[in-house]
């Protein structure tokens, strides 16, 4: 069986985009496992339910908005935790932009062969979790696989339980396919292999401070995944040297 493997990264996930519809152009979609993370998580639900035109509307005309990345709110994001004024507006872009304006098709993503899951973190635990398409009410699961700690200010509760983006445990969630299940797969990165991931530097965890001393388990865990993301990039390289792409 093959599987499908989608990195995040916030605008570098556009890569991704740009992938999947290059593949969804060649017919290229019979994949059985699929597994996504932070900024890809929408991307691999429009491409599950075969919705190329909304996927590329998104991508091209809506993530550069002011709307979205509201740089004006920096200094609020650093003297107060504020859902009325993140820096990065995932509530504009979860309820406006996809359930109003570019609406998923549940019913093609439900009926998809291909299995989808979505990785968020847990919080306090610092666990990963994935959610199927069907688990909660899909944009709920949209929200929290975005939460990017810091720069929206708050966690997302589902079910009594609390979530962030999935990046901040694994940016890269090749534990999300079923090993036993699939024989090849297909990873696509948002950077070159050669570029290592860092952990947030001191700008970042001073612009977020209050954040971080709100989770003081958080940096601990961004560092972790940082070097787990350079570790499993390694492993994808020799997995390609042993058994190199069929062209």
């Amino acid at each position: 069986m093959l599987g499908l493997v989608l990195e995040g990264g916030a605008m570098r996930a556009g890569f991704v985009a740009g992938a999947l519809m290059a593949l969804m152009d060649k017919n290229l979609v019979d994949f059985d496992f699929a597994v996504a993370v932070s900024a890809s998580v929408p991307t691999l639900a429009y491409f599950a339910s075969g919705q190329r035109e909304e996927m590329e509307e998104v991508w091209r005309n809506e993530l550069t908005n002011s709307k979205l990345v509201c740089y004006q709110n920096i200094p609020a994001a650093t003297i107060a935790l504020s859902e009325k004024r993140p820096f990065l507006n995932i509530d504009y872009l979860v309820y406006d932009v996809f359930k109003k304006r570019f609406p998923l098709n549940q019913d093609a993503l439900f009926a998809c062969k291909m299995k989808c899951r979505f990785s968020a973190a847990s919080v306090p635990q610092g666990k990963q979790v994935f959610f199927s398409p069907m688990e909660h009410d899909i944009y709920d699961v949209f929200k929290a696989c975005l939460a990017v700690p810091g720069c929206y200010p708050t966690t997302v509760t589902m079910n009594d339980c609390e979530y962030v983006d999935g990046g901040t445990i694994n940016p890269l969630p090749l534990q999300g396919l079923p090993n036993k299940d699939v024989s090849k797969f297909l990873a696509i990165l948002t950077k070159p292999t050669d570029c290592e991931n860092e952990p947030p530097n001191f700008l970042e965890r001073a612009l977020f401070w209050r954040y971080f001393k709100k989770h003081e388990w958080m940096l601990e865990r961004l560092w972790e995944a940082a070097q787990l993301y350079n570790t499993q990039v390694s492993l994808l390289e020799r997995m390609a040297q042993e058994e190199p792409p069929v062209p």
